[in-house]
């Protein structure tokens, strides 16, 4: 299992370094949310793509919370619709660095899924925007995208990067 994961961690950064050669130019802004897009064939679950994310982009004092616990901090997400899911987030709560990945059971409940993030998102953003300043440029660079019927959540020291890992799953 951990020779698929560092593989799949391989592949995904070898990915990233080719797509993300902008021959010196400065990356575009990641918008907030883009549209759906047809899904790739995935054969790596959501805690694939989130362990591969985290061994480039470490969350400090990482900690993943159960699927159970989901609706405790994305209030709309329908867990009745997700059939595979990887939530981390920071465990001490001082920095507000989290990373998502949900696959839903169809590309509309993943949309419904998009709608349940950005919530999430505003709330991170009213909370950290005076309680650490410092790290507020992770929210307003925070990444949610849904491709298909999976939907992923970023918001890292390096969203970019973190972005790329996971398109090299999805797509």
């Amino acid at each position: 299992m951990k020779k698929r994961i560092l593989a799949a961690a391989l592949i995904a950064a070898l990915a990233c370094g080719a797509a993300s050669c902008t021959g010196g130019q400065p990356a575009p802004a990641t918008a907030a949310v883009t549209e759906a897009q047809p899904a790739a064939a995935v054969n790596a679950s959501a805690s694939e793509i989130t362990a591969a994310v985290l061994a480039e982009v470490p969350i400090n004092s990482a900690f993943e919370k159960k699927p159970e616990t989901l609706a405790d901090y994305f209030d709309s997400l329908d867990t009745a619709t997700l059939a595979d899911s990887s939530y981390y987030m920071c465990a001490s709560g001082a920095y507000p660095d989290e990373i998502a990945v949900f696959k839903f059971t169809s590309s509309d409940a993943a949309a419904n899924g998009v709608n349940a993030v950005n919530d999430r998102l505003e709330y991170q953003k009213k909370t950290y925007k005076d309680y650490t300043p410092d790290e507020y440029y992770k929210l307003e660079g925070a990444v949610v995208e849904q491709s298909g019927e999976w939907v992923y959540y970023i918001v890292t020291s390096d969203n970019d990067k973190a972005k790329g890992i996971v398109k090299g799953f999805l797509g």
